[in-house]
C-alpha cells in the first residue's frame, strides 16, 4: 500500500517554496517567495519570482482556496466596473421585474407628454396601434383624445418596456444601460460571481497571464502572473 504524502505546511514559505520548484522543476536556489498584493482579496497568496522578478507565479494552497480567491476578484470587478461583462450575463442578475418595474413610472409619464403634444390625426394614428380606435361619429369627428391619453400611453410603456434593458440601451450606451441598469433595480453579485466562475472556471480569472494553472503534489494551486 502506497504511503500517504505528508501534508505541508502552507504557512512554511521555505517549503511552499520547494515544492513548487520541484512541480516546476527549478532548482529554489533560482527562485524567491514572498506574500502577493492579491491577499488583498482575503485569500493567502503568494508571490514566486525568478530572474529578479521579471517572471512571477501566484500560489495558493487548494483547489478551494483557487476559488474563493476568483470570487473575491470577480465580485470587485462586478462592483466596479460591471461594463466588463456581457449584458447576457449581467442581465441574468438584474431584476428585470424591478428594473421594469421603476422605469415604468417615468416612461408612461414621457408617452404621455408625447401624446399630448401631438395634434388629433397624429394621435389618431398613434393610437390605432396600441388600442382599439372607436369610430367617428354621425358628423365625422374622433372623440377627444385626452379621454383616451391614459390607455394608450399604458400599452406604449409595456411595449417599450417588453425588454428593460434594450429600452436602457436606445437611450445610453451599451456599458452606461448595465451601469444604470444596476443602479436603479441592483444585482446580486454574489450570485453572479458564482455564476461567472462556475461557467470560465477559476483560472480565467485569477491566472490571466495565460489562463492556465498547475497542482502541487501536496495540492497547491500555482499560475503564471507575468
Amino acid at each position: 500500500m502506497a504511503r500517504k504524502k505528508k501534508k505541508i505546511d502552507f504557512t512554511d514559505q521555505d517549503a511552499v517554496l520547494d515544492e513548487v520548484a520541484k512541480a516546476m522543476d527549478v532548482d529554489p536556489d533560482q527562485l524567491s517567495i514572498d506574500t502577493s498584493s492579491m491577499e488583498g482579496f482575503g485569500v493567502d497568496v503568494y508571490e514566486i519570482s525568478v530572474d529578479g522578478g521579471s517572471n512571477t507565479w501566484g500560489v495558493v494552497e487548494s483547489d478551494d482556496a483557487f476559488r474563493e480567491l476568483a470570487l473575491a476578484i470577480v465580485k470587485q470587478d462586478l462592483e466596479e466596473d460591471p461594463s466588463m461583462f456581457n449584458k447576457d450575463f449581467i442581465k441574468r442578475h438584474i431584476n428585470i421585474d424591478r428594473l421594469r418595474r421603476d422605469l415604468e413610472s417615468d416612461v408612461q409619464n414621457m408617452a404621455e407628454e408625447d401624446l399630448r403634444e401631438m395634434s388629433d390625426r397624429d394621435f389618431w394614428r398613434t393610437a390605432k396601434d396600441y388600442i382599439d380606435v372607436p369610430d367617428e361619429d354621425d358628423d365625422g369627428d374622433m372623440p377627444d383624445p385626452e379621454d383616451y391619453i391614459d390607455d394608450v400611453a399604458e400599452q406604449m410603456t409595456k411595449e417599450k418596456l417588453r425588454d428593460p434593458m434594450e429600452y436602457l440601451e436606445e437611450i445610453y450606451s451599451s456599458s452606461e444601460a448595465v451601469e444604470k441598469a444596476i443602479e436603479i433595480a441592483g444585482i446580486d453579485v454574489n450570485a453572479a460571481a458564482e455564476d461567472a466562475v462556475d461557467t470560465d472556471g477559476p483560472e480565467h480569472f485569477v491566472a490571466r497571464y495565460d489562463g492556465n494553472y498547475d497542482t502541487t503534489p501536496s495540492g497547491f494551486v500555482y499560475w503564471r502572473d507575468n
